[in-house]
């Protein structure tokens, strides 16, 4: 795993795809955490931790107060998980992935739970810039629960920010045989293509995440920098322009309007 930490530069634009991917999976991993453990509560503890969560999403600052105030009252793992949500919606990463880690560790859920835990936890460890806790984590998860698409996906998105492409590709292979229709595995498969500059795989992978999800804005920024890689401009612009329109204000949109900028200085000195 040293080896992991002294490959961390990626180009701009697959830092950006993957970084973005975080956010999202980072929510999508929050939901199915709320879920699982909410199968193992009474009806009101449920209700109470589904409220705790929302009011943490939408006012983090209220929701955590509200998370540890419950927390001292008696509430237990869901509380303590409500904390770390909350920290995570205030953006501070490694204080939620610690928290994560420590309810993981003393946890007397199921072990389904416990590996949605250390999944959070590699997740937040990620958005934090800690690879190396991250793969830790996500490696802990996957030693409990292998057959989850999901859990291969946090990996291999840690894998490809590390520059670790070939065992990204492993990983995402592995969520594919489990999900063949797994667009977000579709994606980062082809951005590791793309990456070990094996551009038709790369293509042929975001073609089929297209088929699957046609509005798909990681995917089509992706199409977009492989038509730019191809020298077909004009098919890059298409698809950046798409991307602006429909996520405009985002990282993304950002940086698919930066490579458009590019694009034109490249044509206007020839």
């Amino acid at each position: 795993m040293s080896e992991l930490l002294a490959r961390k530069t990626l180009r701009a634009s697959s830092l950006v795809t993957m970084t973005l991917f975080g956010m999202v999976l980072v929510s999508l991993g929050l939901q199915r955490q709320a879920l699982a453990q909410g199968t193992y509560m009474s009806a009101e503890d449920a209700k109470q931790y589904q409220d705790c969560l929302k009011l943490a999403r939408l006012k983090p600052e209220d929701g955590f107060e509200s998370a540890i105030a419950w927390r001292d009252m008696g509430g237990g793992e869901p509380a303590k998980h409500c904390v770390a949500v909350a920290l995570i919606a205030l953006e501070k990463y490694e204080e939620a992935a610690t928290r994560l880690d420590a309810l993981a560790d003393e946890s007397t859920s199921p072990q389904q739970v416990v590996a949605g835990l250390l999944a959070q936890a590699g997740q937040s460890w990620m958005m934090a810039g800690n690879l190396e806790f991250a793969w830790r984590d996500q490696s802990r998860a996957l030693g409990i629960v292998k057959n989850d698409p999901t859990l291969w996906v946090d990996r291999a998105m840690v894998l490809g920010m590390a520059g670790q492409y070939w065992d990204s590709i492993d990983d995402l292979n592995n969520a594919l045989d489990l999900d063949p229709n797994n667009v977000e595995a579709l994606i980062y498969r082809g951005t590791a293509w793309r990456m070990l500059e094996t551009y038709d795989l790369a293509m042929t992978d975001i073609q089929r995440a297209l088929e699957l999800s046609p509005q798909n804005i990681q995917a089509l920024f992706e199409r977009a920098n492989l038509h730019r890689i191809n020298k077909d401009n004009d098919l890059a612009r298409q698809d950046y322009l798409t991307v602006i329109e429909n996520s405009n204000g985002t990282p993304v949109a950002d940086a698919a309007r930066a490579n458009i900028e590019k694009m034109d200085v490249q044509t206007g000195s020839e």
